[in-house]
């Protein structure tokens, strides 16, 4: 057992080496609440002087100074050994958390980074990991739009990921429109329709081609399309 003084109150209390390795030899004083090294201030005498008892001669106001403290406060500091380890702990948790919520919610991006890791994060999630769905990624390299002589017309579309990862399949609206601009007809293409994968490796083309009739009404006021590709 060791009797150490805070340096700002000048209190003497005990600790022993159990609270001052589990402290890393750090205390806080019960009487003024400063923390300090206990080891530095360590004191030869295993007994704590006693304090000054007030003459009966001495003033009263100078009685009152002297007199020791009350029975409701504490007469020796309580070493705070568990605030460090708390407060760590909790800090530990606190950035594990914010850790596992950023992998949740970019697990689709992770996983196409490093596909090696898609069960593992399918079972911290308990959810399907999809490829990352990124619009701005997928552009439409080229088009066209052709009448068939047979009957019928084609679509051909060459699309493109710019990222360096593989994106999601889109889906296409393709719209004719006739001499004035305005929508004759719409449709829309599912990503299964366009390729018969569910993405785009990454900086890869995609060609694709799309071959449908239209009700001969429609097909003499068709004059050109336009292509939009989206994720539903």
């Amino acid at each position: 057992m060791h009797i150490t003084h805070c340096p700002e109150c000048q209190t003497a209390f005990k600790v022993s080496p159990q609270q001052l390795e589990l402290a890393k030899g750090w205390v806080r004083c019960g009487r003024c609440s400063h923390v300090f090294e206990a080891a530095l201030h360590f004191e030869a005498s295993t007994e704590i002087p006693a304090p000054p008892q007030p003459s009966a001669h001495a003033p009263s106001l100078f009685r009152a100074a002297m007199a020791p403290a009350s029975a409701s406060a504490p007469s020796a500091a309580s070493v705070d050994v568990a605030m460090p380890v708390a407060w760590l702990a909790g800090a530990t948790l606190l950035l594990m958390t914010l850790v596992m919520q950023w992998v949740l919610v970019q697990r689709n991006w992770l996983a196409a980074h490093e596909p090696a890791v898609r069960p593992l994060l399918a079972s911290l999630c308990a959810c399907e990991i999809t490829w990352p769905r990124e619009p701005e990624a997928v552009l439409i390299e080229s088009s066209s739009f052709t009448e068939n002589p047979q009957g019928g017309y084609t679509v051909q579309l060459r699309l493109k990921n710019t990222q360096h990862h593989p994106v999601a399949m889109p889906a296409l609206e393709l719209s004719l429109t006739d001499l004035q601009d305005q929508i004759l007809v719409r449709r829309v293409f599912t990503a299964q329709e366009l390729s018969g994968k569910d993405h785009v490796q990454a900086l890869r083309d995609v060609r694709t081609t799309l071959n449908f009739d239209l009700d001969d009404k429609v097909s003499q006021r068709v004059i050109g399309f336009r292509a939009f590709i989206f994720y539903p």
